[in-house]
């Protein structure tokens, strides 16, 4: 049975909210759907990359955003994101190239939050 795309972005984002709210492991449930239902669809895979984020799952964000990105090339908000979970998983050096790409490409959402990371990286090679 195939889902409905506008069902799948409101349990999209019915997922996002409860992670958002503290409640990660409804949360992933919700987006587990999401994923397998979704057909690869980039804003959903977003969605689940967002909560695999919020519930520390860095690798599997990772992994979800690069599906985007394989069809979706420029696809900033993907890189964006990809930027953080490569960043907490220690991956600075791709993060930071993400970041910088993002800084100089992105729409003002992405910018602003590419930009509160590079800071990040800079304040963190100070110390």
């Amino acid at each position: 049975m195939k889902i409905d795309s506008d069902v799948i972005q409101l349990l999209s984002q019915i997922g996002y909210l409860a992670c958002l709210k503290g409640n990660v492991t409804d949360g992933q449930m919700i987006m587990d759907s999401v994923e397998i239902n979704s057909d690869s669809n980039p804003a959903a895979m977003i969605g689940v990359a967002i909560s695999r984020i919020y519930a520390g799952q860095y690798p599997e964000a990772a992994r979800a955003l690069k599906k985007v990105l394989n069809t979706e090339p420029s696809n900033m908000t993907a890189k964006t994101f990809l930027g953080i979970a490569l960043s907490e998983s220690g991956e600075s050096e791709e993060a930071f190239s993400l970041f910088k790409e993002v800084v100089a490409s992105g729409n003002s959402d992405n910018r602003a939050v590419a930009s509160f990371y590079l800071a990040e990286m800079d304040v963190a090679e100070i110390k």
